[in-house]
């Protein structure tokens, strides 16, 4: 079994310069055309091969799942939608500009301090942890051999999923970069240790003239290996 985790496509949230959780944005051009360089990306490793696919219910995630499912000739697959996969409810920050966030809020950081992050009337870091645990419990429960999950979600929602699935302490999701619009990190599962390694981590070389101009600048805080660092023992645990 491999884990494939992608971040959605550009959404029109993601251009407007403000905080964006829960409000529902479709895609932008650009971001049509991430979801199909993905999708045909994915097309090699997974035509013909067993998918289960899930996403969250937001319409970016959606809308990315679908174009890269037709990219690689699987549109009869199965699209499983759960609340558990939505992005973290930032409360009063929804559609709070970044500047402004940052002159009210200062000493938040939910980059290098997401494990303690609480959004001011909204979810927390172990709220989101628990949605992502309840949804691995039910997926993994009707998993069968052979079959490579694909998953779309969002950046604080995936960053807390490839921790869990990693079985890391919680501290450590803050070494984890931001990912990229459609990077792809895909985890491979060890069926005799039950342990999941990293195969790829944030990927998003595909993207090309196609990647968020500055996305060096928030998105890469930490040194590009260090959660593999903290990994390199090839493979670690995975949860209860």
């Amino acid at each position: 079994m491999k884990v494939y985790l992608i971040r959605h496509a550009e959404s029109v949230g993601n251009i407007k310069g403000s905080l964006t959780s829960t409000t529902d944005f479709e895609l932008t051009e650009k971001g049509k055309l991430q979801a199909k360089r993905v999708g045909n990306l994915l097309y090699e490793e997974l035509k013909g091969k067993q998918v289960a696919a899930y996403c969250s219910p937001l319409l970016r995630a959606k809308q990315t799942l679908e174009e890269i499912l037709c990219c690689i000739g699987e549109n009869n697959i199965k699209i499983t939608q759960t609340d558990d996969l939505k992005e973290m409810d930032l409360g009063i920050l929804e559609g709070m500009p970044y500047d402004e966030q940052l002159k009210k809020y200062p000493d938040i950081d939910w980059g290098k301090r997401l494990s303690v992050f609480h959004a001011p009337e909204g979810e927390c870091y172990q709220d989101v942890k628990n949605r992502v645990q309840r949804f691995w419990n039910n997926c993994f429960s009707q998993f069968y051999e052979g079959e490579n999950i694909l998953i779309v979600s969002h950046g604080i929602t995936l960053r807390v999923l490839t921790n869990l699935l990693l079985n890391r302490p919680d501290e450590d999701v803050n070494f984890l970069n931001w990912m990229e619009n459609t990077a792809r990190t895909v985890l491979a599962y060890d069926e005799e240790k039950c342990t999941f390694f990293i195969e790829r981590l944030n990927d998003y070389a595909h993207l090309q003239e196609l990647k968020t101009s500055n996305y060096q600048e928030w998105g890469l805080f930490a040194e590009q290996d260090a959660y593999i660092y903290k990994c390199n023992s090839g493979c670690v645990a995975l949860g209860e």
